[in-house]
C-alpha cells in the first residue's frame, strides 16, 4: 500500500493497493496521474528510482519531489539554500539513459 497525503490537513487524498509481492515503486507510479500540479511530493530513502522521480517531475506542471540523498549519488549542486539544503541535478548512469526514459540534459 502507498498513500498520498495533503500535509496541512493530514487527509489521505489517494492510495494504491496490490498484492504483498508488488513493489512499492510500482504502486507509487500509480499515484502519478492523480498528483496535483504545483505540488511537492516527499519520499523516503527507499523510493530512490530515477525513472520514478523523473516521471513524477515530468508529468503535469510544477511537480517537485524531495528525497533523502543516497550515499554515493552522482550529482551537481545547482544552488545552495542553507547549510543542509541544496537544489541538485542528479547525474544519470549510462544504464538509466539506456532505459528509454526521457531525461533532461543539462
Amino acid at each position: 500500500m502507498v498513500c498520498q497525503m495533503e500535509l496541512t490537513s493530514h487527509l489521505l487524498t489517494t492510495s494504491s493497493f496490490d498484492k504483498v509481492s508488488t513493489n512499492e515503486m510500482s504502486l507509487a507510479a500509480d499515484l502519478i496521474s492523480s498528483t496535483p500540479d504545483n505540488s511537492l511530493a516527499q519520499f523516503y530513502k527507499g523510493f530512490y528510482s530515477l525513472g520514478l522521480l523523473n516521471k513524477w517531475n515530468n508529468t503535469g506542471t510544477e511537480r517537485y519531489w524531495l528525497v533523502p540523498l543516497k550515499k554515493g549519488t552522482q550529482l551537481e549542486v545547482i544552488r545552495k539554500i542553507s547549510n543542509r539544503d541544496q537544489i541538485l541535478c542528479l547525474i544519470t548512469t549510462p544504464q538509466a539513459r539506456k532505459s528509454g526514459q526521457n531525461y533532461r540534459q543539462r
